[in-house]
């Protein structure tokens, strides 16, 4: 009988932090060793069970990880913490698991870095189906070298990154540049495709792609209806990344298993 996967929650206190809490206390598999949050918030000391109005399991939200061991942390935290939290995982021999958004060259520098000594693996969703969608959009590129690409990503209000990480890396599947210029408020160019963002309401998350070609234009969506499909789906890549060689993957090796 194995052992239960010790696992840390960066980003405890948030939206998909505190749906990520309900499914590592309900997984047998799963041991919850620490949630961490950003230093002086509201819920620093709190027992991380209160976050998920649950009976007491005796584990504090905190603000730092020194001296805590896990198997992996998953992280959708702020980027203000992201390096530092790099850091704790190649220290510790942990695997990583993020889906922070929002974050600079740098901190991407830093995975490709750390993935030299740890497992890592950075996605901007944990969708599988999102996945697939990148790899169909390769396809089609290939397919319509000339076709004009364009994307509209619709999410809540509390969302602060614009455009959305999703958004980003579908628009790196059609042209894989790293150079993004703002058109407007809420315009963007990445390479040749246009990216436009709206922020309303609650959305989870909805995410369209429009192919115009001479003679026809198709147009693929994908919309999240509940946050919860990206903390399950990262629990899952968190479990598998746990018993991975050091590495840098993503959603794609999930999905070939």
């Amino acid at each position: 009988m194995s052992l239960p996967t010790k696992i840390i929650i960066s980003g405890v206190s948030g939206r998909i932090g505190r749906r990520l809490l309900h499914l590592v206390l309900d997984h047998p598999d799963c041991e919850l060793v620490a949630g961490l949050v950003s230093p002086g918030s509201r819920h620093l000391g709190r027992d991380l069970a209160e976050l998920a109005e649950r009976e007491p399991v005796g584990i504090q939200a905190v603000e730092s990880l020194a001296g805590i061991e896990a198997d992996v942390v998953i992280d959708f935290a702020q980027p203000a913490g992201f390096e530092e939290l790099v850091d704790y995982c190649v220290l510790g021999q942990t695997a990583l698991v993020s889906g922070t958004t929002g974050l600079n060259q740098d901190s991407f520098d830093r995975i490709g870095q750390a993935a030299k000594y740890i497992p890592v693996m950075w996605t901007s969703n944990f969708s599988l189906n999102i996945q697939v969608l990148k790899n169909l959009l390769q396809v089609v590129k290939q397919i319509n070298p000339r076709g004009q690409f364009s994307i509209t990503e619709t999410h809540h209000v509390h969302k602060k990154d614009m455009p959305s990480g999703t958004a980003i890396s579908l628009a790196q599947a059609i042209d894989p540049q790293s150079n993004m210029t703002k058109t407007g408020d809420a315009d963007f160019q990445l390479g040749t495709v246009a990216i436009h963002s709206v922020r309303e309401g609650e959305v989870p998350g909805t995410h369209e792609v429009s192919v115009q070609l001479e003679a026809e234009t198709f147009t693929f969506k994908h919309e999240a209806h509940d946050p919860a499909i990206f903390a399950q789906g990262a629990l899952d890549a968190a479990l598998w990344l746990a018993q991975q060689p050091i590495g840098l993957y993503d959603l794609n090796a999930v999905l070939m298993g």
